[in-house]
């Protein structure tokens, strides 16, 4: 069994408009967990999020592989949906199911996994405005802020934050 420490996971945050909590609360839990965390973007440019918090990406998609983390986090926000039928992101999200690695997404970003299909059948908790569109796209909506379905974690919005990134340090714990 591998140590927590040699875990890595990119987060995919939208160019303008990702949530700021969405996005802090997980980051910080999970680099106190001793995870490596990594961000990535459309392109290398600042992002800013919706209450102002700057981010500059490590990694543009195109450079996204699979091979060299342990999981993927969405981060949402109304900027996310920005990302909802991003051709390149969807590619690279069955990169990361195919290869088997922890695949989650909080708030809007949830609609990314739908538009790229990786819901159709899967258990999923999302947005309140967003669970017609991604019902409409395949998934079955949960009743709970978090839905865990084998490697696939949703999370409902930026109250469901801490346990969303308790949970995906439980599971790269165990993996």
């Amino acid at each position: 069994m591998s140590k927590i420490e040699e875990k890595k996971v990119v987060f995919v945050i939208a160019e303008s408009n990702f949530h700021d909590q969405e996005f802090l609360i997980p980051k910080r839990i999970l680099e106190s967990a001793g995870i490596r965390v990594f961000i990535a973007g459309t392109t290398n440019i600042l992002s800013i999020g919706q209450y102002g918090l700057r981010v500059k990406p490590e990694i543009i998609l195109p450079n996204l592989n699979p091979i060299n983390f342990n999981a993927i986090v969405l981060v949402g926000g109304t900027g996310s949906k920005e990302l909802w039928n991003n051709k390149l992101l969807h590619r690279k999200l069955f990169d990361f199911n195919k290869s088997k690695k922890l695949i989650c997404a909080i708030c809007s970003a949830v609609g990314i996994l739908a538009h790229a299909k990786l819901l159709v059948g899967i258990k999923t908790a999302a947005y309140a405005s967003d669970k017609e569109i991604i019902k409409e796209l395949g998934a079955n909506i949960g009743s709970n802020d978090i839905e865990i379905d084998n490697r696939i974690i949703t999370a409902s919005g930026p109250e469901a934050a801490v346990e969303f990134a308790n949970i995906i340090v439980q599971k790269l714990k165990r993996s």
